[in-house]
Order: structure tokens, then sequence, then C-alpha cells
């Protein structure tokens, strides 16, 4: 049951997303998490003995994992398992993937994964630990019918999720796991077009917003998984809202004017602020848990941040190659990003520094690069670095272009050795959905554009596992690019911690101290560098 169904709603009641009047009746549907503004007891609650219950009988998991279970995990159980939609926030290495097997396993019927192609694995190794799932990985661009055993746990991908669409749709899960649904963040499913006898109709675009939509629509039942859901802005939120809960949250429209202070100005609707957050939250609380950082924190060892500011004195030239890729960058985007990529690499001799005196310290480093090329190259000159002083460490290094196979074998060695060790890589191939944990140093060395991606960074090294305190450095380079980046994450991170309720962001907020002001003038001479000819592209992420 999504929906009540109200005789009459206060006039302010009507407008909010999802209301919809029945002009024949002249009734109101209203959805569940609305009629919590309206009643604050809209479903009756199902007690938690019997909830629990039903989690202890599950047949398919095992006996002893509900005891396994830390509260936290316990606590999000009790809260989905009774929903037919429901969303679990909670941060990186918080033990959603065991949350959601358990999930899976007290309820019937064929059930579907939807995760990072780089977590498949993961998924399939906790299915065989926990429960008597027979896991089955959903891979390449040749589907196959699928059967209705219900022992089978099928584990796609979102990047292939568009190739299973049709075979899925047939084989009507009655379970449906999102892992990590911020991936479908995009609320632009259709498209509108005019038919021949001149009426307005909607088409599918055919990517993988309309392919988890009708995924999900196929699905009685469905949860999200999430510890950055909103990576970027609150407007991230409405298409994972509207997944787990189809027409609850209105259109996306509805959405973006009511609670993402939307408005129209001479090129259409923006929708990039916050507004009725205190509505919004209210309405989340009856779909959604949230386990905070500091209940998890009970369980891990000591994290520690610290923002590490390099001045010019303090930085090396850049490695040959930028002046043809300036020239190569086509519009303002690309030579912004080729900035960014000069300034990480301004940062080597910086680097290979710390490597040195962790790896003196026999501690384990991993190093979060920007660019395929520049992790090659650091890569290189660590080696060279250690070797001119007689220092031995353990060395990987991968990218995008290693690929899934390569990464989780690089991932199994570098968690088995005691150190020292050094995993090189990209923020983008590394930064999510891979547990890394037992890290003593990570050093971001290209700053990332969101605070989605800061929080899945961090969850590598900082989750259920650790037993080492990790020290997280962020890299940021005087009189370059990082700089403007800065500034954009001091913009983005107060709206996105107050409607995740997130006190690690807020945190992070707090560590990137830099003056703002005299931030905000470098900031005018970066963007001052950038070639003209492209006014209309902004320069923002």
């Amino acid at each position: 049951m999504l929906f009540r169904y109200w005789k009459d709603v206060p006039a302010w009641a009507e407008d909010l997303p999802g209301v919809w009047k029945n002009k024949r009746s002249a009734g109101y549907r209203v959805p569940l998490n609305t009629g919590m503004l309206l009643d604050r007891s809209p479903v009756p609650e199902e007690p938690s003995d019997q909830i629990w219950g039903r989690i202890e009988r599950a047949p398919l998991l095992l006996p002893w994992v509900p005891e396994f279970l830390l509260p936290h995990q316990k606590n999000a159980l009790l809260a989905s398992v009774p929903r037919v939609g429901f969303h679990v926030w909670a941060p990186p290495g918080a033990g959603k993937t065991l949350v959601g097997l358990v999930w899976a396993a007290a309820t019937i019927g064929p059930r579907i994964v939807v995760t990072r192609a780089a977590a498949r694995g993961t998924w399939k190794e906790e299915a065989r630990k926990y429960t008597r799932f027979k896991p089955v990985l959903l891979t390449g661009k040749k589907p196959q019918e699928l059967s209705r055993n219900t022992n089978i746990l099928y584990i796609t991908a979102w990047e292939t999720l568009i190739d299973w669409q049709e075979a899925i749709e047939e084989l009507k899960p009655y379970s449906i796991i999102f892992d990590e649904i911020h991936a479908a963040k995009n609320p632009k499913r259709s498209k509108r077009v005019i038919m021949p006898d001149g009426r307005a109709a909607y088409e599918d675009l055919g990517n993988m917003a309309s392919a988890s939509y009708r995924v999900a629509a196929s699905c009685s039942r469905r949860l999200g998984l999430t510890a950055t859901p909103i990576p970027n802005r609150p407007r991230d939120l409405w298409a994972q809202l509207d997944l787990c809960e189809p027409w609850q949250w209105g259109t996306f429209h509805q959405f973006g004017v009511r609670y993402c202070a939307g408005y129209k100005d001479a090129y259409g609707f923006k929708y990039d602020g916050l507004s009725n957050q205190s509505e919004l939250n209210d309405r989340l609380t009856f779909c959604k848990h949230k386990t905070s950082q500091r209940s998890v924190n009970k369980s891990l060892p000591p994290k520690r941040r610290q923002v590490v500011y390099l001045t010019h004195e303090e930085q090396n030239r850049a490695a040959g190659g930028f002046k043809q890729e300036i020239k190569r960058a086509g519009d303002r985007e690309a030579y912004f990003e080729v900035l960014l990529q000069e300034a990480a690499s301004r940062k080597r001799k910086y680097v290979l520094q710390r490597i040195e005196d962790a790896v003196r310290s026999k501690q384990k480093i991993i190093v979060f690069t920007g660019r395929r090329k520049d992790c090659d190259k650091l890569s290189e000159e660590i080696v060279k670095h250690l070797g001119k002083n007689d220092l031995n460490a353990s060395l990987w290094a991968a990218h995008g272009g290693t690929n899934t196979a390569g990464r989780d074998e690089i991932r199994h060695e570098y968690m088995a050795c005691e150190g020292p060790a050094i995993l090189v890589g990209t923020g983008d191939a590394w930064g999510e959905s891979v547990n890394l944990q037992d890290t003593d140093l990570a050093l971001f060395v290209m700053l990332p554009w969101t605070p989605g991606k800061i929080r899945q960074w961090e969850g590598r090294v900082s989750r259920l596992g650790q037993k080492r305190p990790v020290l997280i450095s962020y890299i940021v380079a005087e009189g370059t690019a990082d700089e403007h980046v800065a500034d954009i994450l001091l913009d983005k991170l107060p709206a996105v911690g107050q409607v995740v309720e997130d006190e690690a962001l807020s945190g992070l907020e707090q560590s990137f101290d830099i003056d703002k002001e005299d931030l905000l003038s470098r900031v005018g001479a970066v963007a001052a560098m950038v070639p003209k000819g492209s006014e209309d592209i902004e320069l923002t992420a």
C-alpha cells in the first residue's frame, strides 16, 4: 500500500507533490509519506517482534546471522522489511550489503540486485557468506531467460541494466535492491513527441534512467541503498525516491518547485536550491532509515582528516604533455578539466615524500588521482623514488583501463598484504563500491567535484572491518584549479549536509578552513585563465 484516500485535505496540502484530486469522488489520493503531515499514524505499524520473527525464520538466511547484526543494521531492517518501498541511508562501510541480503531473504519470490559493476563480486561473496542464496551474475550483452527459482539471487550492474531490462521485466521479480541508488539520479527518462494525429505522447529515452524505472515497475517490493543520497544537489533525490515509491513524490517539476527552490528564467526552469526543508525531512522520515556516522564509529577505529595547502614553493613543475592538451581543449569545460589534471601533477613531489615517510613506518597507503595517464606516471615515480632510498613496498596501480576482474584481484592482494603497501588509482575506478579496509593513509591528490564523491571516497577506507586508524589527506595546490573546486565544495556542503542529516559532511566543511574571501579572489584569477569564446558554458561542476 502506497496511498490512502482522504475525503478532504487542507488547502496547503493540495499542492504537495504526489497528492492527486479525484474529480469524480471529490476525494484525494494522498501518499503515505504525505499522510504523516496530516495524520502521524497513517498506517498501522507492525510490531517489532513480529518483524524480527520473519527475519529469524527466513529459510535462506544462515541461522547465526540475525544475532551477528549490529544495532544500526537491526534498526534498518525493522524499518524496511514491512515496507513495499523503502530507502536505507548509511555511511560507506556501514554494512548495507548485509542489510540488503537479510531484507531479500525475509521476502519471497525471485530477487534482483542492481549494483555497480565493481561491486558485483562483493555481493556474490557476501551472499555466499551469510545466506543460502545461489548468486548468479548477469554479465555480457546476450541476455538469456531467467529462472524463477527462489534460491537464485540475480546480480546485475547499473552499467548493463539496459541489456537485461526486458529479461528482468519478463521475470517479474518480487523484490529488487538498488545498491548505490544515487546512480539513478537522472530524472530524464522520456521525451515528449507529437504523434501523426497531433496528440502528444511520451517515448522512453532508452537510457539507464528509463531502464531502472521500467525494472522497478515490474517488481512488488523495492529497496534503495546508498551512502550518498545527494551526490551534488537536493534535486538528485527525486529520481531515487520515485524508483522505490512510484508516484508518491509527484513529477520532477513538482518536486523541484516545492523542495529545490525551482524558478523560471529566460532559459527554462532551474532547480538548484533547497526549500521547504522541514516538510521534506518530515516526509522522508516515513520512507527512509538514516544511520548516523556516529553510530557506525562506535565499531570503527579513529578517522582523521586534514587539508594540506601547498604553496607555490612546495609544488613541483607539472609533467609534460599539458601544453598540447591545453591547445586541444575545445571549450571551457575541457580546458578546466586539463587545469585540474595539471594541478594534480604539481603535487607529485609532495606525494612522493608523504609515501616515503609512510613506507618507512610500514603503513598501507592509497592514492586517488584524476586521470589514467597521471596514475601510471605517479606509480612509475613511486618505484623510482623508493628505489633511490633503498625502500621496498608492494605497489599496485589500476584505473578504468583495468577490467573488473583485474581490479578484484588487486583488491584482494592489497587487503591481504600487511604492509608496507601502496595502491595508486583514479577516484572514478576505485572511489565507490570497493572495500579497502585497513588502510593507514589516504591521499586524495585530485579533488572530487561533489560532496557525494568525497563521502564515497572516504568510505573505501573507513568502514566496518577496519582495524587501523586512518588519516585522510586532501591536497590543494595554491594558484591552481583546485581552489575553484574547493570553493564549489564549500558552497554545496551545507545544503547537502542539512537534507541528509550528515554530520560527517559538516565536519568536512570545517576541515576546509581556507579563508573564503582570499579563496574567492584567487578563483577569479583561475577563471581568467580560461580562454574566451565559450562564455555560455558556466565554470561550475
